[in-house]
């Protein structure tokens, strides 16, 4: 007997009973033998599933002990796990307050090291400093402007360094007026290399003057040496025609207002 119909979900016990009984009809069974066998054979099978059916019972019941108990396990596994995991984050906050504490360490000792770095290097700049002046006094006697200019641009390198000495100040404005002496010094050979045109000793006052921050006092001279020129320039040529009129010398005048300025504009790139 086929069963597997019984497990159906759409099994209709009257329909399958009429199919059984109509089969057997056709094979001339139908008499009360045949059907009490039918019947044996359904209570033998509802023994058998019934016997499956406690036999699954009991398993279940006896692994539910070991159920629990594994259950217990796992919730006690999970304490211990969460304890350890608070332990762990307890331990890691316990090491980045220590490594905070470390890094301001290091940071305050870094910062000391630098403090040291800068007095150390504040005492060797101001007996440096006081070496440069006294070796100034001695150079300017001598007028050389080269010398006196590599002594200046180092006193100037120096004063970066004392910044933050007391007397700061004062150095500045010592430094300011011995580069007020250069520059007197240097005045006559500047307005004659500018006025004369002269590419290398410009050249050289333009190196100077920018390597002691006086680029501006030197566009100066150069500015009154060229008024100088062209005002010379107009009274020689006022003196050469004065038979001439005035539109004849103002169009002379142009014209070498012009040339010059072509001129100078080549000259000045070339120098500044």
């Amino acid at each position: 007997m086929d069963i597997s119909l019984f497990s159906n979900d759409n099994f209709d016990t009257k329909a399958w009973v009429n199919d059984v009984l109509k089969v057997a009809e056709t094979q001339e069974k139908k008499d009360n033998n045949y059907t009490m066998a039918l019947v044996m054979k359904l209570q033998l099978y509802v023994q058998q599933v019934n016997n499956a059916l406690e036999n699954t019972s009991q398993n279940v019941l006896a692994s539910l002990p070991k159920i629990v108990h594994d259950s217990k396990l796992l919730q006690q596994e999970a304490m211990i796990l969460k304890d350890k995991m608070e332990q762990v984050k307890g331990e890691i906050i316990k090491i980045e307050e220590d490594t905070r504490k470390s890094i301001n360490t290091i940071e305050k000792l870094d910062i000391m090291k630098n403090s040291l770095t800068l007095a150390k290097q504040g005492l060797h700049e101001s007996d440096n400093w006081t070496i440069l002046v006294n070796d100034l006094e001695e150079i300017f006697d001598s007028k050389n402007i080269e010398a006196i200019s590599a002594k200046i641009l180092g006193m100037q390198n120096s004063l970066k360094l004392l910044i933050n000495v007391a007397d700061y100040e004062d150095r500045k404005l010592q430094l300011e007026g011995l580069k007020n002496r250069l520059e007197a010094i240097a005045s006559p050979t500047i307005v004659q290399a500018f006025t004369t045109y002269n590419t290398e000793k410009s050249l050289a006052f333009v190196r100077i003057f920018s390597s002691i921050g006086r680029q501006t006092e030197l566009m100066k001279y150069y500015k009154n040496c060229q008024r100088d020129i062209l005002v010379k320039m107009w009274r020689k040529q006022l003196e050469h025609e004065q038979d001439e009129s005035v539109i004849h010398w103002i169009n002379n005048y142009y014209e070498y207002l012009l040339s010059n300025w072509h001129s100078q504009t080549k000259w000045i790139n070339q120098m500044f």
